[in-house]
């Protein structure tokens, strides 16, 4: 994304979240306009959730940066008791617009302040691409953040596209991580019990779907 670009959506490092309001404010059910709306859910989450053997023991689920909720409503249909946040309250407006008969708790949230109410409370947490729509100044506070919200025996779903270049503000939105995010949540508690990459992302040199498990 160019500087004229940035300009116009309201990105700015020192006020990292502004620009999401200025995209969802402007969308409707449909999603135009909002680059990663799939108006379904993730379809490399999709695969996995629907090959992936859940442990009865899990039972509550939060969706990190839900956008227009698709991911959320699938953890629903699963079974997982769910609650959904995003920064933008156009987008949890829209979210409850498009599901009026879903139990998801849509809630209004901002990862980077960290929800200290939820620390712990969730057996499942699922975090696709928030990480990587903030600047880069903030990762370790967000890594942080995830991580305390996952349970004793839980376990947090990351996918997110990947890079090689160094992480610099200029570069973006997005701005893809490096590999080395996994370190950055196993030094938050967390053990990496898998790690799954995928070629042709549309960005990027990969995309991956990466498990951890809190020690």
């Amino acid at each position: 994304m160019n500087e004229e670009l940035r300009r116009e959506l309201g990105v700015k490092e020192d006020k990292p979240n502004d620009w999401f309001e200025t995209l969802y404010s402007g969308t409707t059910e449909s999603g135009d306009g909002i680059p990663w709306a799939n108006m379904a859910p993730h379809p490399i989450f999709k695969e996995w959730i629907d090959q992936y053997r859940l442990s009865e023991k899990l039972k509550s689920a939060l969706v990190v940066g839900c956008g227009l909720g698709d991911d959320a409503v699938e953890l629903e249909s699963k079974g997982f008791d769910v609650t959904a946040f995003d920064v933008s309250n156009s987008a949890i407006e829209i979210c409850r617009k498009r599901f009026p008969k879903s139990k998801v708790d849509f809630v209004q949230a901002d990862l980077i302040n960290g929800i200290q109410d939820w620390n712990g409370k969730f057996d499942f947490v699922l975090e696709i691409f928030t990480i990587q729509a903030l600047p880069p100044k903030y990762e370790a506070t967000l890594i942080k953040n995830i991580s305390d919200f996952v349970s004793e025996d839980g376990i947090i779903v990351v996918v997110t596209e990947i890079q090689n270049e160094k992480r610099v503000y200029e570069n973006g939105p997005p701005w893809l991580l490096n590999s080395d995010f996994i370190e950055s949540f196993v030094n938050n508690n967390l053990k990496c019990i898998s790690n799954t990459a995928f070629d042709n992302p549309e960005i990027g040199d990969e995309i991956r779907l990466t498990i951890f498990k809190k020690c």
